[in-house]
Formats: C-alpha cells, sequence, structure tokens
C-alpha cells in the first residue's frame, strides 16, 4: 500500500477571514483538527479537498502536487484521490442504499486504492440497510451509510468534516465505533475536523489546534490536549488496553499504566485493543492516602507535577504523572491546601466511571 504524507501550505483570504497554514500531516493514522467555530477547521480540509483554490502556497499528497501557486497548477477535485464525508452525508435520495453503494463502487474501481463491496458492508453492518432509501435512515444509520460509500469511492486520504455533528448522545455512542474501526481497518490517513476535544481523544492518535485561521499546536493527541491554554481546554488522555468485559456489571475493564479504569460496557471494543480514554479535570478528584468506602471505583496511581492556581477563581489545576499519562485535576484551592500538595507527592486519582462513557 502506498504511503503518502500530506504537506499544505496554504493562504487563502476571505473579506472577514484569513486561513494561513503550513504543516506536514504524516502518511497513516488520524489527525484531528480541532478548534472552535470559525478557526479555519473546514476550511482547510476544503482547500485539502479542492472545493478551495488558494491564493498562494503549495499542495502536496506523496509526489503529487495538486495546487502550487507559483506554477499556476491547480488539480480539480474529481481527480485528487480524497474521500470527503460532511456533516449531511450527502447520499443520493433517490437510490437505495444498496444503489448509493454500487455507484461509489464503480467509481472506485477506477483508482487502485479500492475495497471490496462485501468487505465495506460489513465493517459498517449495513447488510440490512441495502433496500432501504436515504430518507428512512436514522441519523446514525445515514452516516455508517455516507462512510461506506466514501470508501468505496478509493481515496488514498479521507476527510471527515464534523462526521458526528449533529447527534445525540445515543447516535455518537452509536458511530464512534465504527469510525475507530475505520481507522484502523482500512489504514489509510485521516483528517477529521472536529470541536469536540472528547472525539479527538477518542479517534485522532495526533491533534492540529486551530486559532484565527492558523495551527496554534499539533503533536500527540494526549499531549496537546493536556497542554494548558491550547483552545481554552485542559483536559487528558489515558491511554490503556481493553482487558475484558463483565456482562452481569455492564463493565469494561480498561487497564492503563496507572490503574484499572472500569467504563459502562463497551461490548464492540476487543478484549487486547489499544484505546484512549478522555478525563474531565473536574471530574477527577484527589486524596494523599488509599481511599475506603467510597462509590467511585476508578482509582489510579500518580504523582503531582505541578500545581496551579487558577486566578480570580477559587480553583487550582492539579497535574498529575499518571504512569507517563498527564492527568488533570480541577479542585479547589482550599482543598490544594488542606491536602498540602507539592511536586513529585503521590496522591491517588479518583475518576468518576461516566467521565468515560462514550
Amino acid at each position: 500500500m502506498r504511503s503518502d504524507a500530506l504537506e499544505v501550505e496554504a493562504v487563502v483570504r476571505y473579506r472577514d477571514f484569513t486561513l494561513d497554514v503550513a504543516q506536514r500531516f504524516p502518511p497513516s493514522g488520524c489527525t484531528a483538527v480541532f478548534g472552535p467555530s470559525g478557526s479555519g477547521k473546514s476550511t482547510l480540509l476544503r482547500a485539502v479537498a479542492g472545493f478551495v483554490r488558494p491564493q498562494a502556497g503549495r499542495i502536496a499528497f506523496g509526489e503529487a502536487v495538486w495546487f502550487e501557486a507559483g506554477a499556476g497548477r491547480f488539480v480539480p477535485p474529481h481527480r485528487r484521490p480524497v474521500g470527503s464525508v460532511f456533516q449531511d452525508g450527502r447520499l443520493f435520495p433517490h437510490l437505495s442504499v444498496e444503489r448509493n453503494l454500487a455507484y461509489a463502487q464503480k467509481r472506485g474501481q477506477r483508482r487502485e486504492q479500492a475495497f471490496g463491496l462485501d468487505e465495506v458492508v460489513e465493517a459498517f453492518a449495513l447488510g440490512d440497510l441495502l433496500s432501504r432509501s436515504p430518507a428512512t435512515l436514522s441519523g446514525g444509520e445515514g452516516r455508517r451509510v455516507a462512510l461506506a460509500r466514501t470508501l468505496l469511492c478509493g481515496p488514498r486520504l479521507l476527510l471527515l468534516d464534523e462526521p458526528l455533528a449533529g447527534l445525540d448522545g445515543g447516535r455518537k455512542a452509536e458511530i464512534l465505533p465504527y469510525l475507530e474501526a475505520l481507522i484502523a481497518r482500512f489504514a489509510l490517513p485521516v483528517l477529521l475536523v472536529s470541536h469536540d476535544a472528547r472525539e479527538a481523544a477518542l479517534l485522532a492518535e495526533r491533534t492540529a489546534v486551530m486559532s484565527g485561521g492558523r495551527i496554534a499546536a499539533f503533536g500527540p493527541t494526549a499531549e496537546v490536549l493536556s497542554a494548558e491554554g491550547i483552545a481554552g481546554h485542559a483536559g487528558s488522555v489515558l491511554t490503556g488496553t481493553v482487558a475484558g468485559h463483565d456482562e452481569e456489571a455492564w463493565l469494561t475493564t480498561i487497564e492503563t499504566g496507572a490503574g484499572a479504569v472500569f467504563v459502562p460496557l463497551a461490548r464492540e471494543r476487543a478484549v487486547g485493543a489499544a484505546v484512549r480514554l478522555y478525563v474531565d479535570p473536574r471530574n477527577v478528584a484527589l486524596a494523599t492516602a488509599p481511599p475506603r468506602g467510597l462509590s467511585i471505583r476508578n482509582v489510579l496511581s500518580a504523582q503531582v507535577a505541578s500545581v496551579q492556581p487558577e486566578p480570580g477563581t477559587a480553583f487550582a489545576e492539579i497535574v498529575l504523572d499518571a504512569a507517563g499519562d498527564p492527568l488533570r485535576s480541577q479542585i479547589t484551592k482550599a482543598a490544594a491546601a488542606e491536602l498540602a500538595l507539592d511536586e513529585g507527592q503521590a496522591v491517588f486519582a479518583l475518576i468518576k466511571s461516566a467521565s468515560f462513557d462514550d
């Protein structure tokens, strides 16, 4: 399989906004493009796809140059081996699910990166939907069909623009495992636009944070999302492995370097699979001694890396080292003083199971 890096240097000017990025995206895995609305995330994807022509710069995928302002080169969207999935899915309403997929497969056969129809139908559990029309599909079902159709077009690069936008919590939980499987199973480089840090944490190996039309930070997702002041976000990501499923208790056990974490039952995640868990700092309590008599099941061993009082508030942010993963806790300054927290101190981090419910 070919392995091509995406190199983007692009300036796109509008009346009240300018996109100005220069970034190399690795040739494998998922990169989240993260930031608030209006930061330039979707404009970046549209420039890569060819739907927007920059005024300056160069965009190349491997040895193929798709855009070069100085040479007057611009490869139109239909000639770029890119698969794009937008928020609305954009299925053909007059065709059944099966005919939507067949149309995409016909296009994909002209490309070297073609996936089989049976494989894609199985991967997205579409067998029972093939005779349905798009109008009869739920939001989650429609997104699954849209993802499958895009893969059948034979792309070498996937662009996912807010693929979970507009879905409620239950529908998002339905789609997330399919997105995870897509990234792992089909081995395509993916750019995932999102303003939801939790989605980035669960799906992306690395994250580009956008602000004001520029990339403000780029790196491993756990590090970027845990970096103070990045897009106003200060959550954490724990890495671990699925250790088992308890059907009776409706819990899945995740083994991390700092201890076991119990999350609501997630049968779709195979035992042994690597996972990332997003943790809101408000859901992390601290203890200086082994806790007893608590309802919180997730107790991780950690060390205090820093104590950072938040000016003008009652709170302090405690950054912990949880076996190599940075873990943040937001507690009151009074609690931090009472615990006499200091750098290097051993503590126990208590995390609610609901923090990991996806």
